[in-house]
């Protein structure tokens, strides 16, 4: 009799229903908003219904519970903590109120035998994952989730849940308890219509009496574009004589270094300051290789008052349509390639860095990550890439013989950073004669490369056009299997990455940030870097890692939407 009991329960508990509105009790309609609330997902019978349950989801739920109604689907299989849509699960159950999705028959039987240990939840929870450092906009765009000390840690991607279970207190540093709160309900226009920028703008800076505000163009600022920024310094406890608003503090002794706070490793920009003709307005001329978030640092030595440092902090947008685009400051121009060059014969290729406006070759650069000039090559269609350093004679010509493997057209590219300009990537081509390519032509997508025996995973999430993101390479042994943690630095870098649009007229490169949290990741074999896409497209990323005394490439192909 009581074996008969426990089966009977265990069926009464795992079998499903029609889902209905959390608020009325009714039939969810087919184009009903969606509410996202302690990492379910849930649906309403009509308009007006999701924003009733989104300010107060936990009366709604107790409610829907006493009726014993099936309302809401769980994001996740509780009992693996992975992302699981419902309709990919080999199995649901449903439990007070919520349905369960499994991935396989396994998760659901330990489930049935003790609900309760896997559908409890914490009391607060932190959209925010402690590995990756990154906010994660809502719990569908989570991969999984770990619970610590009565918080539910939501993460960014694959691979950040172990690390973090196993260790949380080296991910908890001071500042990440800012991230937890009590569960809030996340409505349907906030899951698909995120801010427009992600970037903290400061325009305006109050230091003593003073206040500087910069005059960003109505239109925006965009990347691969050089421009003048003007900006004003005003003294707030004067009037000024002949125009409304503060008197303008004229005749300041002003420098500006510029740098770009996501990649710590770009070398820093120092463009010119300098007055204009009306008393306290200035113009700071600046060059934005990237689209992303920009911080304009200024010294201002104010006559009588000595000097003061201040900061803005601007969003760039990406670049322009083609129609549009404004004429670079700099251009990388091929000097001397041969007419008759044949793949699979080295021939030197010579190239120059040439300021647009007055002709002369640029001959001091800076130095980022140990080399004046990265050179990276790529077949037309990015499927075959190279990265060297050419050598630089007295006359700015840099040189360094090349065998291509195959006949066709070639990108060229050169990323460089022009003595306080800061860095850039300048395009230019070449053509070789010979056979056609041995590999796939095809931009053909794929997550996972090898080289060397160094396998790489190339984890992504939620990418949107224009907006900073995450990008991780999980790096293992192909051998063994286990994490390839034992990678060392490369030019001064964990890793190296290029991204590439599949037009080849839009390049990124970029490197992981260099802090005790990120290189304890990489001892486990996970690199973080991050990344931007301009535009939807299909993109060849390449990863560099030094490992075993060799440099491993790892190519990669992902859409953006």
């Amino acid at each position: 009799m009581i074996q008969t009991l426990i089966v009977f329960t265990a069926m009464a508990l795992g079998q499903t229903s029609a889902l209905k509105c959390p608020v009325m009790g009714s039939a969810v309609a087919p184009s009903s908003p969606v509410v996202e609330f302690n990492g379910s997902r849930f649906q309403f019978c009509c308009a007006g219904c999701d924003s009733n349950f989104a300010k107060s989801p936990g009366a709604f739920l107790k409610t829907q519970r006493g009726a014993k109604n099936t309302v809401g689907v769980f994001l996740f299989d509780p009992v693996s903590r992975l992302r699981l849509d419902v309709d990919k699960s080999k199995a649901t159950a449903d439990f007070e109120s919520i349905r369960y999705p499994f991935q396989t028959d396994e998760n659901r039987k330990a489930f049935l035998a003790n609900p309760k240990k896997y559908a409890t939840i914490p009391s607060k929870e932190a959209l925010y994952c402690p590995v990756g450092k990154e906010a994660v906009p809502s719990y569908s765009k989570a991969s999984d989730y770990v619970d610590h000390e009565g918080v539910r840690w939501y993460m960014c991607c694959a691979g950040c849940g172990g690390p973090f279970e196993k260790d949380p207190k080296k991910y908890l540093f001071a500042g990440t308890e800012k991230n937890i709160q009590v569960a809030k309900a996340i409505k349907h226009d906030a899951l698909h219509h995120p801010a427009p920028s992600d970037v903290n703008v400061v325009t305006k800076v109050k230091f003593g009496r003073y206040e500087a505000e910069l005059r960003v163009p109505e239109e925006g600022l965009f990347a691969q574009e050089e421009v003048d920024v003007e900006f004003r310094v005003v003294d707030t406890s004067a009037k000024d004589p002949v125009e409304e608003g503060f008197k303008g503090v004229g005749a300041i002794e002003a420098t500006a270094v510029m740098t770009m706070p996501s990649m710590a490793g770009m070398p820093e920009a120092k463009p010119e300051v300098h007055r204009e003709g009306v008393p306290g307005d200035y113009g700071v001329v600046v060059y934005f290789p990237h689209g992303g978030d920009y911080k304009i640092a200024l010294t201002l030595n104010i006559p009588g008052q000595g000097k003061h440092d201040i900061a803005f902090l601007v969003d760039v947008k990406d670049e322009r349509p083609a129609s549009l685009a404004k004429p670079q400051p700099f251009q990388l121009k091929v000097v001397d390639w041969p007419v008759h060059a044949m793949a699979g014969q080295p021939s030197n290729l010579k190239l120059q860095v040439v300021d647009t406006k007055t002709g002369k070759v640029q001959s001091a650069f800076d130095v980022a990550h140990e080399k004046q000039f990265h050179l990276l090559l790529a077949s037309k269609d990015l499927n075959w890439f190279l990265h060297e350093h050419p050598e630089m004679a007295k006359d700015g010509t840099w040189s360094i013989p090349i065998t291509f493997p195959a006949g066709g057209d070639y990108w060229v590219y050169g990323d460089v950073a022009p003595s306080g300009k800061g860095s850039r990537v300048l395009i230019a081509k070449v053509s070789v004669h010979g056979d056609k390519p041995t590999w796939d032509t095809k931009l053909n997508l794929s997550t996972t490369a090898v080289d060397g025996g160094l396998k790489g995973e190339l984890v992504t999430r939620d990418i949107q056009v224009g907006r900073k993101t995450t990008l991780m390479v999980k790096l293992t042994d192909e051998k063994t299997g286990q994490a390839a943690g034992d990678t060392v630095k490369w030019l001064g870098a964990a890793g190296h990455m290029m991204i590439f649009h599949q037009d080849g007229l839009t390049v990124v490169h970029s490197h992981p940030a260099e802090d005790a949290e990120n290189e304890a990741q990489v001892k486990q074999g996970m690199v973080h870097f991050t990344g931007r896409f301009p535009k939807p497209g299909l993109y060849k990323v390449y990863a560099q890692f030094d490992w075993r005394g060799a440099v491993r490439t790892l190519g990669f192909a992902i859409e953006v939407k």
